[in-house]
Parts: structure tokens; C-alpha cells; sequence
């Protein structure tokens, strides 16, 4: 689950790709982006960590659908 201060990045992530792919079912698009999210778990900078989010999930969601 999600802390309190990763809600606000995965939401705007969630958002954004919903835009570009309407198709993906909200679990799917859901369980994608917090898979991306905690893969930089990790990291020490965080500053681009939500770019790299979505940059990550969109590549998931295009690769399956295509």
C-alpha cells in the first residue's frame, strides 16, 4: 500500500495514462503504476521518480496492448 506521500504521484500518474490509454481496465493501470513506483523505492534522488513512473507504466501498458 501506498504511504501518504506517494498517493499524490501515483494519483497524478493514474490520471495521465488513464488519459492515454482509456482502454486499460483502473486495476490493471492501478497495479502497473505502484509496481513502477516500487521499483524506484530504492532510489535516493527523487526528483524525477514520478517522470520515470509513468515513462515506465505507459511502456507496460503499450507493450501489452500492442
Amino acid at each position: 500500500m501506498a504511504s501518504s506521500d506517494e498517493i499524490p504521484v501515483l494519483h497524478r500518474v493514474s490520471a495521465r495514462l488513464h488519459n492515454r490509454f482509456p482502454e486499460a481496465e483502473p486495476d490493471r493501470l492501478r497495479r502497473v503504476v505502484e509496481s513502477a513506483y516500487h521499483e524506484l523505492d530504492g532510489a535516493r534522488v527523487r526528483d524525477f521518480v514520478e517522470i520515470l513512473v509513468e515513462r515506465e507504466a505507459a511502456a507496460a501498458l503499450s507493450h501489452r496492448d500492442a
